[in-house]
C-alpha cells in the first residue's frame, strides 16, 4: 500500500523538456473551526511543566512530548534551568471528554497526575531543554513535526499554561510575522539574566511567562516552533525558537543514542523488543541501489545518491531508491506515446506500486522515464509516519521545475538537500552548537 504523491508528464519531444503538468486538485479551504481541531489534537501531546529550584522556588512553564519511544518532553531551558530533575503533568480529562483546567485539580492529585523525569539534553544558547519522563501514559502520542519552518502570514497556534491566567491550557492563535535569527536576553530567575541566539519565529500572538516551552504549531497540528518569552527589550510581540533548533537539539549523537522502546513499525516482521533490549535495527542490511540507466545526470552527481540512502537507512531506517530508463522495463514506447495521459499514469502507477511491493520499500521511490519523459514519485505507506507527505511532495516539485529547465544535477541536489533536512541529517554551517549544552 503506497501513498499515491504525484505524476508529472514531461513532453516527449525532449527526453526532460516538461509539457505543462495536469493542475493539481485544488486545496479545500480550512474550516472555519480549525482552531479547536487542532487544539484537541495538540493538547494531548503537552505537558505543564514543573521546576522545583530549591528553597520553596516553584518555576513552571509547557512543554510537550516529542519522542514517545525515548519518552522525550520538549522545553525551554531557562523553565527547567540547571535542575536534574522536572515534573510534567499531561492534561486530565473529565466525564465529558474535556480537558480539566483547575490548577488545583492537578496540584492536589500531584502523586497520581505528576510524572517525574530527567533533563537529559539542553541547549543554552538555542533555550531548550529535553525531559526524559519515567513513562508515557496511555494513549498519549508524540506531537510530529513539521516538515520546514513557517512562513511569514501562515497561520499558527500555541498552547501554553500562563501564570497569569486562571487556567491551565490555554489557546492563542497567530500569524507569523518573520523567521530569522536573533540574539535576545531573557530572565532565567528574579537574579539571573541570559543572552540566547537561535533562528526564531516572530508573531503576532500574545504569550506570557508560563506560556515558555509551550508548542507552536501549523493547521496540520505539527511542530513548528517552541514559545520562548520572557524577551526584555521587546514590546508587543512574541518570540518563538524555530523548528530548524529543535531538529538540531534531537539529532545530537547523545540523543539518539538513548534506549527507545519502540520499535520500527513500518515493518512486520519486527517483534517488540523486550525491554531493556537494544532498539531494533533497520529493516535491511544495506541501502537499496539506485541507477541511472537513461544518464540523465553526471556520474559526480549521482554518486551523491548513494551515500544519502545509507545516512536515510542507518539513521531514520527510510529507504530511498531512485530510478531511471530510457523506457521503463516490459514497455513499448511508441505504445506509451500513444497512449492518454490517463492510461500512461496507470502504467506508471502500476509500475512504481510493482517496485515497492518487489523492494519491500520503507521509503521514497524516484523513477524518471526518457522515452516519453515522464516522472514518477511515490511514498511508501509504511514510511509516512517518519516521512511526511508535504516532504515527498516538495521533493516531486523539485525535480519537475529543474528537469524542465534541463538543470539535471541542480533537482537532483537540491532533492536530496530537502529529504536529509527533513529528517535532520543535512549538512550544518556551523557546528558549534552541537556540543554546546
Amino acid at each position: 500500500m503506497s501513498r499515491l504523491l504525484a505524476l508529472a508528464l514531461l513532453a516527449a519531444a525532449a527526453p526532460v523538456a516538461p509539457a505543462r503538468p495536469a493542475a493539481e486538485p485544488p486545496t479545500a479551504p480550512a474550516p472555519a473551526d480549525v482552531g479547536s481541531g487542532v487544539y484537541r489534537d495538540v493538547l494531548r501531546s503537552t505537558v505543564w511543566v514543573h521546576s522545583d529550584r530549591g528553597n520553596g522556588r516553584l518555576a513552571t512553564g509547557t512543554g510537550t512530548l516529542v519522542d514517545k519511544g525515548r519518552r522525550l518532553v520538549l522545553t525551554n531551558y531557562h523553565v527547567v534551568g540547571d535542575v536534574k530533575r522536572a515534573t510534567v503533568f499531561f492534561p486530565d480529562y473529565g466525564r465529558d471528554a474535556r480537558a480539566l483546567s483547575d490548577r488545583k485539580h492537578y496540584l492536589d492529585n500531584a502523586n497520581r497526575l505528576g510524572v517525574p523525569g530527567d533533563v537529559v539534553e539542553i541547549d543554552k544558547e538555542g533555550d531548550l531543554a529535553l525531559v526524559r519522563i519515567d513513562k508515557v501514559p496511555d494513549g498519549v502520542p508524540a506531537l510530529p513535526l513539521a516538515a520546514e519552518s513557517p512562513d511569514p502570514g501562515q497561520t499558527v497556534h500555541s498552547i501554553g499554561n500562563p501564570g497569569k491566567s486562571g487556567a491551565l491550557w490555554v489557546y492563542t492563535p497567530g500569524k507569523v510575522r518573520q523567521v530569522y535569527s536573533k540574539k535576545w536576553r531573557a530572565k532565567l530567575d528574579e537574579r539571573t539574566v541570559l543572552t540566547f541566539e537561535a533562528k526564531v519565529i516572530e508573531t503576532d500572538s500574545p504569550t506570557n511567562p508560563g506560556d515558555s516551552g509551550g508548542p507552536l504549531v501549523n493547521d496540520k497540528g505539527q511542530l513548528v516552533g517552541v514559545t520562548q518569552g520572557g524577551a526584555l527589550d521587546a514590546q508587543l510581540l512574541s518570540t518563538f525558537i524555530d523548528l530548524s533548533e529543535v531538529k538540531r537539539l534531537l539529532n545530537r549523537r547523545s540523543v539518539q543514542a538513548l534506549r527507545s522502546t519502540e520499535t520500527v513499525a513500518a515493518v512486520p516482521q519486527v517483534k517488540e523488543k523486550e525491554k531493556g533490549k537494544e532498539p531494533a535495527k533497520p529493516h535491511r542490511d544495506a541501502a537499496l541501489k539506485s541507477k541511472d540507466e537513461a544518464k540523465f545526470f553526471s556520474e559526480e552527481a549521482f554518486a551523491k545518491v548513494q551515500p544519502a540512502a545509507d545516512k536515510l537507512l542507518k539513521e531514520k531506517g527510510l529507504d530511498l531508491l531512485i530510478e531511471t530508463y530510457d523506457t521503463i522495463p516490459n514497455q513499448d514506447a511508441a505504445k506509451l506515446k500513444a497512449m492518454s495521459a490517463a492510461d500512461r499514469t496507470k502504467v506508471l502507477r502500476d509500475f512504481a506500486e510493482g517496485r515497492l511491493k518487489t523492494e519491500k520499500m520503507v521509503g521514497l521511490y524516484i523513477v524518471v522515464n526518457k522515452n516519453p519523459g515522464s516522472l514518477y514519485v511515490v511514498l511508501a505507506e509504511a514510511a509516512s509516519k517518519k516521512l511526511p507527505d508535504e516532504v515527498a511532495t516538495k521533493v516531486k516539485q523539485t525535480l519537475l521545475k529543474n528537469l524542465g529547465e534541463k538543470k539535471f544535477d541542480a533537482g537532483l541536489a537540491d532533492a536530496l538537500k530537502i529529504l536529509l533536512d527533513s529528517q535532520g541529517l543535512g549538512e550544518k554551517k556551523d557546528e558549534k552548537k552541537e556540543d554546546k549544552k
